[in-house]
C-alpha cells in the first residue's frame, strides 16, 4: 500500500504567491489612476460651483470678485466664504482655487501642488486642463 502524500509543492505555491503579487500590482496601479481621475472630476465640479457663485456675486456686488488672484492653501477659504456664501469647504480638497479677472474676462483655476495639475474654467464656460492631470 502507497503512501499518498496530500499537500502543495514549494513550486505550487510560488506559483500562486507570485500570481497574487502581478494581480495586487496591477489593481494597485489601477486604483490609483481611478482616485487620481476622481479627484481631478471633484476639482471640476466645485469650479463650476464656483462659477455660479462667481455669477451670483456679480449680480450682488456688480463685479466679479477677484481678492484670491493666486493659487494658495488660504485662497480656496476665500472663495468660499466670499463667493459660496460658506457653503463649501475647498480647503479639504487637493487643489488649490483661485480666480483671475481681468474687465469682464475671469478664469476661475484649481491647482494640485502635488501632481502640477491644473484645470481651468473661463467666462465662456470652457474647461482646460494640462498634461499632467
Amino acid at each position: 500500500m502507497g503512501y499518498h502524500n496530500r499537500g502543495f509543492t514549494l513550486i505550487e505555491l510560488l506559483v500562486v504567491v507570485a500570481l497574487i503579487g502581478i494581480l495586487s500590482a496591477v489593481g494597485i496601479v489601477s486604483y490609483s489612476g481611478y482616485t487620481k481621475s476622481a479627484k481631478a472630476k471633484n476639482a471640476e465640479l466645485s469650479l463650476n460651483a464656483i462659477n455660479l457663485g462667481l455669477q451670483e456675486y456679480k449680480s450682488n456686488y456688480g463685479s466679479y470678485y477677484n481678492s484670491a488672484s493666486s493659487c494658495s492653501s488660504n485662497s480656496g477659504k476665500l472663495i468660499a466664504d466670499n463667493v459660496l456664501n460658506g457653503q463649501d469647504n475647498l480647503s479639504e480638497q487637493d487643489f488649490q482655487f483661485c480666480i483671475n479677472v481681468s474687465g469682464s474676462n475671469y478664469t476661475i483655476k484649481a491647482y494640485n501642488p502635488n501632481t502640477r495639475c491644473e484645470i481651468t474654467l473661463n467666462q465662456s464656460l470652457t474647461v482646460n486642463r494640462n498634461s499632467s492631470c
